[in-house]
């Protein structure tokens, strides 16, 4: 760059350049370069961009990259004043070859999903903390008695903490959609179509119920078998609330949709039709294909899990706490409950669900633990602790998964060695709960037999969580390195 350098001049002119601050979805920099990632590539005229007096400007993969040299970081700064965009952390200059078009093989596909959801999920982990610890605190003092469980102040508290987990579709319909460059807007609005009021009338009236009936066999009101229907199709009944998987497939066709629609629609109707005919599309595509298919995927899941168990019995629970955590992230732990019902009828107790979701609890918060005491950076160790907290007081465990294990792989890989362990001894033990509920510090109670009062398999439970616990802090003390995690940082 030459002459007068007027860094707000020229990152106002780099945004013009791009389309306007409208069409940009994320920037970053690394040591010479200004990373722009455009919604819309086709409105980036890279000839206007070199014309700035930059040293070039080019397209790798769908980034835009400006080569500005050593004014780089003053450069930065400006655009981010101009545009409002978050900031990042310098990356890697290396990076350029992960960024060229390539053909990508299932194993790239397959390796990309987890990642993806993660990214989904991360944003909005100050709102799943919050919760969390509120729901610990309140928890502590009704344990405590400082608070009755039937008191007005508490069951206000109890559907406020619970609204993260509730309204979970809309909060992953934001992240989703600057994930996959879609107005954010549009991607709540496709989360709060699942969930709507009246939408989860029409599924209990789909679905039925069964209504208990003391001293004789219960009443099964039959359900309809749809939730209305759309163009003369029925609708899907599914119950949406906290799920993850429907409302990401949904946003992630609607990055395409929006994509073409931005390119055949003029520009000076675009803010007006755009939005409209999104909607049109993705309302039948939602409700028809992509969040039933999200669902059913859940459901077959927990079939899969009933034949795995009936196949090859301990094995399973050795593999099911260590493979626990993908179950979370990926929303499906939500449809365990049938599994866990089905079980507990048949065997007098749950030996699967409920054990492994205890286990994975403690081995989760070791792995965060363990990284909060290594971590150097106070961000980085305030979110390990604070996760550690949130998975055996309330037993959150979605911020240690996307904020720490899942983020920076060697924790996870821990702490699966650890629960596969913990799962091994307690099918060993033969330890199984006899209620449901959230696993955390003080639901043990549901291992102890109601009808003899015997506390063999809360002894049981108790000694794998720690075992599992010990062995993944162990493990991630000795091989978790901070250096990587503070690269992986740099990378976004």
């Amino acid at each position: 760059m030459e002459g007068k350098k007027d860094f707000g001049q020229l990152a106002s002119s780099i945004v013009s350049s791009v389309g306007g601050k409208d069409n940009i979805a994320h920037a970053a920099h690394c040591m010479t370069r200004l990373r722009i990632t455009p919604k819309d590539a086709s409105l980036v005229d890279l000839a206007e961009i070199k014309k700035l007096g930059v040293i070039g400007a080019q397209m790798v993969g769908d980034q835009v990259q400006v080569i500005i040299g050593n004014d780089i970081n003053e450069v930065y700064d400006a655009f981010v004043n101009v545009t409002g965009v978050e900031r990042t952390a310098a990356i890697d200059e290396n990076l350029d070859a992960d960024l060229a078009p390539k053909k990508k093989s299932f194993k790239d596909i397959l390796g990309a999903i987890f990642p993806a959801i993660v990214s989904c999920v991360f944003p909005i982990l100050p709102a799943l903390l919050a919760c969390g610890m509120l729901q610990a605190v309140v928890m502590l003092l009704v344990n405590l008695h400082v608070m009755a469980p039937d008191s007005p102040t508490v069951q206000t508290f109890t559907w406020v903490y619970n609204v993260a987990f509730w309204f979970l579709p809309v909060f992953i319909g934001y992240a989703a959609a600057k994930r996959f460059h879609v107005k954010t807007p549009m991607g709540m609005l496709m989360g709060a179509i699942l969930i709507h009021p009246v939408f989860l009338e029409a599924v209990k009236a789909g679905t039925g119920a069964t209504i208990p009936n003391p001293g004789g066999p219960p009443t099964i009101i039959p359900g309809t078998g749809n939730a209305g229907f759309l163009f003369g199709l029925p609708i899907y009944p599914a119950d949406y609330t906290s799920t993850i998987i429907p409302v990401i497939l949904c946003v992630f066709v609607m990055g395409y949709i929006e994509k073409y629609l931005n390119k055949f629609i003029p520009k000076q109707v675009r803010f007006v039709f755009v939005p409209l005919l999104e909607i049109l599309i993705m309302v039948p595509l939602g409700l028809l294909v992509l969040a039933p298919l999200g669902h059913r995927l859940s459901s077959l899941f927990a079939g899969l899990l009933i034949a795995l168990y009936n196949a090859i019995g301990p094995v399973a629970i050795c593999l099911f706490a260590a493979f626990y955590p993908f179950i979370v992230i990926t929303g499906m732990h939500f449809n365990l409950m049938a599994v866990a019902m089905a079980m507990g009828q048949r065997m007098g107790k749950n030996p699967l669900t409920q054990p492994a979701g205890f286990i994975m609890q403690f081995t989760q918060a070791a792995a965060c633990l363990a990284v909060g005491i290594k971590a150097k950076n106070p961000d980085r160790r305030s979110l390990a602790f604070s996760s550690a907290f949130s998975d055996i007081v309330p037993g959150i465990s979605e911020p240690g998964l996307y904020g720490i294990t899942f983020k920076y792989k060697t924790p996870l890989y821990a702490a699966m060695i650890g629960a596969g362990i913990g799962g091994f001894i307690s099918a060993l033990m033969n330890v199984g709960s006899y209620a449901g509920g959230p696993p955390n510090l003080f639901t043990f109670p549901m291992f102890i037999n109601p009808a003899t009062g015997d506390i063999k398999d809360l002894r049981g439970i108790i000694i794998c969580c720690i075992l599992s616990s010990v062995i993944t802090f162990v493990l991630t003390m000795f091989f978790y390195k901070d250096e990587d995690a503070d690269k992986i940082d740099a990378q976004g």
